[in-house]
């Protein structure tokens, strides 16, 4: 329990004036009476004394989550001392969110009353949000690793070369009817399980493969506690040493029904090789010892050769492979030859007798060796993938560029909704600038300016999420029947004072006579007002001339499917190639250097907006004589 204060100076003195964190004195109800540098800092005060002046009550304006200070009184109550007790709390200036960690305790008088609360404060935000990255990071590893078929692990070597896990994913118990926590309780667990038969083999390929710190493959059998063998197989790799001890990451996949399959095929060679003859595919039976590879009709056949052309030779095929392709190959099948994989499987590619390149699908298995385990006989297959090949590499490029489009979508959507809220802070503040009365006109004029760039950038964001959302099929669109002449109207309205301003007369006058009265049509009332308030909006603004003569003309017609709302003006028009470039994002056909200002998101936007009404929008234009931009919306 901490003693009385001693009388005297205020008892913090230069240890308290040069805390690198925050310390503080504050009554049990709230009132601050002591703030270090540090603190006023922390809460965005010049100083003590503006801290002081500013926090009424610490525990009432403080806390982001309700309740947090009542658990901290609390904690001082019981114990008298709080320890590291992280919290969610407001920078008292700015109203910032942050996180911090605190440390007090109880002062009480010679009676046992207590005086104050003295403590410290450290903001810890970084951290908080490194260890929530990590939580997250953790959870999502674990969530694909759990993916992953079979068993995923780690395992560390021991003094005595056995290596014993220290990470098991849940999918052994599966695999070899074991928890994890059974494993990682007894480092001998897996090694009771594998087949006796095989135990000396495997032990020999884990040291080898440690010693030389290789990646290693190796199949072998199980035999579980209920008496069931399983064929496994295991992939490994050296990872970081650990306390100067190797370590290995690797997977452990049931290969059960494979390694019977094979074990059958092998016992089976000339009927599966018959089989295959009649399937269609090239078979080819290469008797390595001899040297002799002979090809199948159908395998000839597949690259344009009759019977009796080519000779039975191992390179036959090799030296018709494309050259990129070779080493891969090569590697597959000594991959296979050295036991490394089960069987031998590659693509790649093969020039046909009339020059032109075919992909194809190569299996085989080496069906008979020597007493040194040298190969010495090995059939398999050739399957013509040149379709699926093409056909993956339509899908790849589409799925790229999907992804691309949809990246950037949401790319574009974050940002915007990340400067939305400086920004209306720099709208607010700059609004208060605007409202006082002593500002010289000087810099009122560049508050202006700040309010003007600001309610651009605004739009720019507005019309960035929309077309996010229209993008990725989130914008909200609600179908209604309502009268055509008021929307007009109100288009009118807001855009009249621009086109007068402008020289430019806006048809018919009053714009609500465009279209008969009591004319109703069926979409998003909001959307459509977007789209045609943009298009009138661009048609004054890109007129490049005004005075008598200059006009901008709405127009409604139909035919039996659709309504037809047309935009025109006799402007300078657009060229063909223009007109195909119109509605790309951001796209301003050159003027964005130019007097008139912009963002090139607004017709890419319309475009969306109309799609996601069920309509369509289009231009029709020639340079020199205007252009007419034509909504269809479908008719209710």
């Amino acid at each position: 329990m901490a003693q009385p204060p001693s009388s005297g100076a205020d008892n913090f003195g230069t240890l308290f004036a040069f805390l690198p964190i925050g310390a503080y004195r504050s009554t049990p109800n709230g009132r601050q009476l002591r703030a270090n540098p540090a603190l006023a800092r922390l809460n965005g005060f010049a100083d003590e004394a503006e801290q002081l002046a500013s926090v009424r009550d610490i525990g009432d304006t403080w806390y982001v989550q309700p309740g947090r200070r009542t658990e901290f009184e609390a904690l001082l109550a019981r114990d008298g001392q709080v320890i590291a007790f992280e919290s969610e709390v407001f920078r008292y200036k700015t109203r910032e969110r942050i996180w911090v960690s605190e440390n007090a305790h109880l002062v009480r008088d010679a009676a046992g009353q207590v005086l104050y609360y003295e403590g410290t404060v450290e903001e810890i935000t970084q951290r908080v949000r490194d260890r929530e990255a990590l939580r997250r990071s953790q959870e999502q590893l674990s969530q694909v690793v759990d993916l992953v078929p079979g068993m995923v692990y780690r395992s560390v070597r021991q003094p005595d070369g056995h290596f014993w896990p220290s990470f098991v994913s849940h999918g052994v118990l599966p695999l070899y009817g074991l928890t994890p926590e059974q494993v990682l309780s007894d480092g001998r667990a897996l090694l009771r399980l594998r087949h006796p038969d095989d135990q000396a083999r495997v032990a020999l390929e884990t040291r080898q493969a440690a010693d030389r710190g290789a990646v290693r493959q190796s199949r072998f059998r199980l035999r579980l506690h209920s008496g069931q063998v399983k064929w496994v197989q295991v992939i490994s790799a050296p990872a970081p040493p650990e306390d100067g001890q190797s370590v290995r990451v690797g997977v452990v996949f049931d290969i059960t029904e494979r390694q019977h399959a094979e074990d059958a095929l092998r016992e089976n060679s000339e009927l599966w090789k018959r089989a295959l003859e009649s399937s269609g595919d090239g078979v080819w039976d290469w008797q390595i010892a001899a040297g002799v590879e002979q090809l199948s009709p159908a395998c000839k056949a597949l690259y344009g050769y009759e019977q009796d052309e080519l000779p039975a030779t191992p390179g036959t095929l090799d030296d018709r492979t494309h050259p990129d392709d070779v080493p891969a190959m090569l590697q597959a099948r000594e991959d296979h030859f050295a036991g490394r994989t089960p069987r031998y499987v590659n693509e790649h590619r093969v020039r046909c007798k009339d020059g032109h390149w075919k992909w194809v699908l190569s299996r085989g298995i080496v069906i008979e060796r020597d007493a040194q385990s040298r190969p010495l006989r090995m059939i398999g297959t050739h399957t013509d993938i040149t379709a699926r090949r093409q056909a993956d590499e339509l899908r790849i490029a589409r799925d790229r560029a999907e992804a691309a489009d949809l990246a950037k979508s949401q790319f574009l959507s974050r940002v915007s909704h990340e400067l939305r809220t400086p920004l209306n802070a720099i709208m607010g503040f700059s609004q208060l600038l605007a409202l006082d009365g002593a500002l010289p006109d000087k810099q009122r004029g560049w508050v202006q300016q700040v309010l003007n760039a600001s309610h651009h950038l605004l739009g720019l964001m507005d019309d960035i999420l929309d077309l996010s959302a229209a993008q990725t099929g989130e914008l909200p669109v609600a179908l209604s029947q309502f009268e055509l002449a008021p929307l007009l109207a109100e288009v009118a309205d807001l855009l009249g004072a621009s086109a007068q301003q402008a020289g430019i007369a806006l048809l018919p006058q009053p714009l609500g006579e465009a279209v008969p009265a009591g004319t109703c049509i069926q979409a998003d009332r909001k959307r459509l007002k977007q789209v045609l308030v943009n298009l009138v909006s661009n048609a004054i603004k890109y007129q490049h001339r005004s005075g008598a003569g200059a006009w901008v003309r709405v127009s409604l017609t139909q035919d039996d499917t659709h309504w037809v709302l047309a935009v025109a003006d006799n402007g300078p028009g657009l060229t063909e190639a223009q007109c195909a470039r119109l509605f790309r994002p951001f796209e301003r056909l050159g003027a964005q250097g130019g007097p008139v200002p912009g963002t090139g998101l607004g017709l890419a936007l319309c475009r969306q907006l109309c799609e996601a009404m069920g309509g369509q929008i289009g231009v029709e234009s020639r340079l020199g004589e205007g252009a007419t931009f034509s909504v269809r919306l479908p008719r209710g």
